[in-house]
Order: structure tokens, then C-alpha cells, then sequence
């Protein structure tokens, strides 16, 4: 086979550049769905994914300039449509898709940006119900982070002068729709927590409110740098955002949820004239009582003002002393009574123990004989020409013994 014309051969770099080219051009514009797999997010902030399905897969690059527009966040398994450009990376030779723009299949993107984030943020304990805070029941003064221009603002302030003017109010203007309102608002919060760390400007709660609108004006407040705001406030957080049926991250990370921007300053602060009312009724209910407990006293005072006690107070000194008197007479009666027994019982047992004695002994005709001081019972305890004295009832007769017969 003869050699090829030096002239019409292609350097590899010559081919590559062609087919780049061509791909380019026949495929400059085109939607792919596919899965993603092998997601790799390069420090560059460039992302590097393949787009497969059951039968082919696609090397993709997905640069930062294009994926910083992106709301959700791409995960390995996610089903996706991604528009953008077939083209040749000559340093492989790999064929590749540069992606401009993605969305998921089956949801939109920013619902499901906004599922991915509340589960986050709910892994994260920013929703745990425990961490919120109650709100002051009479706050001396508050903030206000919303458009100076919106009828949110205005309706808040007209609802705060009638119901408690007392409270001192603080606007903090701020965008609360598109690009950059999420950002405004969380430094709003941010900026008001420092001025009350710093005690220049001491708060008692902050408002997040804006009107009603469509989920893509009520965006900002799904965004995670205000939800990062509020969680990290010191200063409690009431968000008012939308209507009734709106409900958003921002109303679910902070202490409180008002349906509208009026129920929040309904929310924060008492009615005074319901607070008038209240007082006049505690008043009116003191008084009754107080009126009830003085006829109850009054009632009572005359009660006792007519007892005999009061009325003749030394007759009941009198009965007393009488009392006393009849109560010595009848001790001393007792006394006697008992002192007589008492002597009659003493003569008694005198007697009887004269009685039993040796000397009542005696004085019946009986001697007592003692020799040596002892008592003499028969005669052997003695012998002839022993002394032995004799006692009688009066007197003693000393004697010797000149015989004895013990019988």
C-alpha cells in the first residue's frame, strides 16, 4: 500500500481540534437527562459528574461560573435534565458535556432546594422546639426588619401605635425579594444582635415581615444564610412572613410564626384597651371584696360588742373570784377531813404497836431477866451466884442467883 501524502495526513492535535469543532457546532444547545454518578466538587469550585443511563454514560463538566446559579444541591443517584454543550477535551481525548444548566426531573428545582435545605437545617436542630424562646409579655422595645417602602411595614407600625404605644420602635430597612434580600435581611438581624450585645440599643424581640406574594418573591426567606441569622440571634425572632398559607424556613427556625406581619404586632405586644379593660375589672372586683370583707368585719365587731363579757367586763372577774374563794373554802374543808383520818389512823397504829411492844408486855404482870445484857429463856443459861437483872414495867431489880431448877 503505497505511503500517504505527507500534505493531506492530520497531526492528532489537527483531528482533535476538527472533531471539537464539529461537536460544538452540531451540538451547542442540547437537553440530556440522565443519573448522576461520580460527583467530584474540585476546589476551583468546578464540578465533574457522569450523566448515565441504562445504556451509555456521558463525562460532564459543570464549571463554577454556572453552577453557583444552581438552587438545589446535586447528589450521586439524582435524575437531572442538564442543557448545555458536546465538546472534546484534546489533552484525553475524552468526549465531554459542558453543562450550563440543570434541573431535577419529576420536581422542580427550587422545591427541591428547599426540601434539601429544611432537611438539613432540621438535622442541624435548628427547628427543635426546645431552643425557642417565649416573647416578653410587655416589650419595651422592638424591631422591624422590613421594606421601607411595602405596606408591611406601614401596617405594622399603625397596628403597634393603637394597641401598645408605649413600645419603643426600631426600622431596620431592608430588601426582602430578589437578588441579595437574603443576604440584606440576615445582616439586618446580624447588625441589630451586635448593637444589643454591645447594649447601644437593648431589644426585647425582632419582626421579620414582608407582604403576601408569590413563592418566588418569599424566597429570600428560605435562604440559608437567614436561617443561619436567626438561629445564632440572641434577640428573640418573630417571623411575619407572607399570608396564612405561606410558610417558609425562615418561619420555622424562629421563636415565633405570625401568618402575617399585623398578627406578629398582635403576637408581641398586649391591646391597651383590652389592658384598661382588665384593670378596670380587677378594680371593680377589689373593691367588691374589699366592701365585702369590711361588712363581714362590721357584722363580726358587733357581734362580739354585745357579748356580757364586753359589756360588764368585772362580772366575769367577779364569778371568778367567787369561784376561787368557794374552791380554798372546800381545800381547806378537804384538809381537815384528811388531817383527822390521817391522826386517827396514826393513835390507831400507835396503839397497836404499844400493844405489841415488850413494855405493853411488862405492864400486864410480865418481867423481862437478862444476864450480861442478854435475854435469859431457861435456866440453864445461867448458874449460882450469877448477876442477873430483872425488868419490870417500872424499874429493874438486880439479883444473884443462889439455886436453879431447869425444871
Amino acid at each position: 500500500m503505497p505511503a500517504p501524502d505527507p500534505a493531506s495526513v492530520l497531526s492528532v492535535s489537527a483531528l482533535a481540534g476538527q472533531v471539537k469543532d464539529l461537536l460544538e457546532s452540531e451540538y451547542a444547545n442540547v437537553w440530556v437527562s440522565g443519573e448522576i454518578s461520580n460527583l467530584t466538587k474540585a476546589a476551583s469550585g468546578h464540578w465533574y459528574l457522569t450523566l448515565k443511563d441504562a445504556g451509555a454514560q456521558l463525562k460532564c463538566t459543570f464549571f463554577r461560573a454556572f453552577n453557583l446559579r444552581l438552587r438545589f444541591d446535586p447528589r450521586n443517584g439524582l435524575e437531572v435534565f442538564a442543557r448545555g454543550q458536546v465538546s472534546l477535551y484534546p489533552q484525553r481525548g475524552d468526549c465531554q458535556f459542558t453543562i450550563q444548566e440543570m434541573q431535577p426531573k419529576g420536581i422542580g428545582a427550587a422545591e427541591l432546594a428547599l426540601r434539601q435545605l429544611k432537611e438539613k437545617l432540621l438535622a442541624k436542630g435548628y427547628f427543635d422546639p426546645k431552643r425557642k424562646r417565649p416573647l416578653p409579655k410587655f416589650p419595651k422595645r422592638v424591631a422591624l426588619v422590613a421594606s421601607a417602602t411595602g405596606a408591611a411595614i406601614r401596617d405594622m407600625l399603625e397596628l403597634l401605635a393603637q394597641r401598645w404605644p408605649m413600645t419603643d420602635v426600631i426600622v431596620r430597612p431592608s430588601r426582602v425579594q430578589g437578588d441579595g434580600a437574603a443576604e440584606d435581611v440576615a445582616a439586618s438581624i446580624r447588625l441589630l444582635n451586635q448593637l444589643h450585645h454591645d447594649k447601644q440599643l437593648p431589644l426585647d424581640a425582632i419582626v421579620i415581615g414582608r407582604g403576601g406574594g408569590s413563592a418566588e418573591d418569599l424566597w429570600a426567606f428560605n435562604e440559608e444564610v437567614v436561617a443561619d441569622a436567626i438561629y445564632q440571634s440572641t434577640v428573640p425572632v418573630v417571623s411575619a412572613v407572607g399570608h396564612e398559607i405561606d410558610v417558609t424556613v425562615a418561619d420555622l427556625v424562629a421563636d415565633k410564626r405570625a401568618e402575617t406581619p399585623s398578627a406578629a404586632i398582635m403576637l408581641l405586644v398586649p391591646d391597651r384597651k383590652e389592658q384598661i379593660a382588665d384593670l378596670r375589672e380587677l378594680k371593680s372586683r377589689f373593691q367588691n371584696a374589699l366592701a365585702d370583707r369590711f361588712t363581714y368585719l362590721r357584722q363580726r365587731l358587733d357581734q362580739i360588742a354585745t357579748r356580757p363579757a364586753l359589756r360588764k367586763p368585772l362580772d366575769r372577774v367577779r364569778q371568778e373570784e367567787q369561784r376561787v374563794d368557794d374552791l380554798a373554802a372546800r381545800m381547806q374543808r378537804a384538809m381537815k377531813v384528811r388531817l383527822q383520818r390521817a391522826g386517827e389512823k396514826v393513835a390507831a397504829t400507835a396503839e397497836q404497836l404499844e400493844s405489841l411492844s415488850p413494855l405493853g408486855t411488862l405492864k400486864r404482870g410480865y418481867s423481862l431477866t437478862l444476864a450480861d445484857g442478854q435475854i435469859v429463856r431457861n435456866a440453864g443459861e445461867v448458874k449460882v451466884g450469877d448477876t442477873i437483872e430483872t425488868r419490870l414495867a417500872a424499874g429493874t431489880v438486880t439479883s444473884r442467883v443462889l439455886k436453879t431448877d431447869r425444871g
